[in-house]
């Protein structure tokens, strides 16, 4: 298989990546075809659908949580990093990473085969002069994930009313308390806020994290580094300072999607 397209997100890193789709509804995504596929009449009804499904490729890279953790990940040509490895049980992060289940009872990103499964919300279809691009919500890929397949969610045929959670049903989501004071809220584009809150909200940090409240993590999204502590269920960012150059560099894509105002900052 070759990808067909590749989506572009606000973040460039695996660490802050919701852990399904539509836990984060406002985040936005754009998908640009490759030029072999980026052809008007290959997405031709597909406007009419209200949901996609994206068949894509897991791309794990480095683990995240410091800014030299995302400077490490944007150098990196190869994002495979630990897709690569697979074990027949995994600990799932809704079980807090304490209790095992097998790989194919989880949506794990490691997969003997990394392959992904997203169902997103369509949000318009751009006709451009390169190809058609389709802006979506909800997704939870990294930034330059490529895609393998789009598919039109078919309601009669892909809602279930009936279906059963198994043991996800026994272990609800928690999510945290954000604390984001407003002088740091003006340093985040107004389109780029409410996905930003959501992904905080839904804990970046690695499942079983111990309770470091001192410690601070930096989140890579849109073109910015958000730095934020945690302690207990209340998140608090501490700082939103424009990307490193090196990151900025290699993620041309943000450059076109936030203001001008905060790229202008950029070293």
């Amino acid at each position: 298989m070759r990808p067909i397209a590749r989506i572009h997100t606000d973040l460039p890193q695996k660490f802050g990546i919701p852990r399904n789709s539509f836990l984060a509804p406002h985040l936005q995504g754009c998908i640009v075809f490759e030029p072999e596929f980026a052809l008007p009449q290959a997405v031709a009804g597909l406007e009419e659908f209200s949901h996609l499904w994206l068949i894509w490729a897991f791309e794990n890279g480095t683990p995240g949580g410091t800014a030299a953790d995302i400077a490490s990940d944007s150098a990196a040509a190869d994002k495979s990093g630990t897709a690569r490895a697979w074990s027949p049980t995994v600990r799932p992060p809704r079980l807090g990473g304490a209790e095992r289940r097998g790989v194919f009872a989880t949506r794990s990103p490691f997969r003997p085969n990394p392959l992904g499964l997203t169902c997103v919300k369509l949000d318009r279809i751009e006709l451009t002069d390169a190809g058609p691009q389709i802006h979506v919500l909800a997704a939870d890929l990294r930034d330059g994930t490529p895609i393998y397949d789009i598919k039109p969610y078919i309601p009669f045929a892909d809602c279930h009313p009936d279906a059963t959670g198994g043991w996800i049903e026994r272990a609800p989501w928690h999510e945290l308390e954000v604390e984001f004071p407003d002088g740091l809220r003006a340093h985040v584009p107004e389109a780029k806020l409410p996905g930003l809150i959501e992904v905080l909200q839904q804990d970046p940090r690695r499942a079983g994290s111990k309770h470091e409240p001192e410690r601070v993590y930096h989140l890579a999204y849109a073109a910015l580094d958000v730095a934020f502590t945690v302690d207990g269920d209340a998140l608090r960012v501490v700082g939103v300072d424009p990307a490193d150059a090196k990151y900025e560099a290699s993620a041309p894509f943000l450059r076109r999607i936030v203001s001008p105002g905060v790229m202008g900052k950029l070293p």
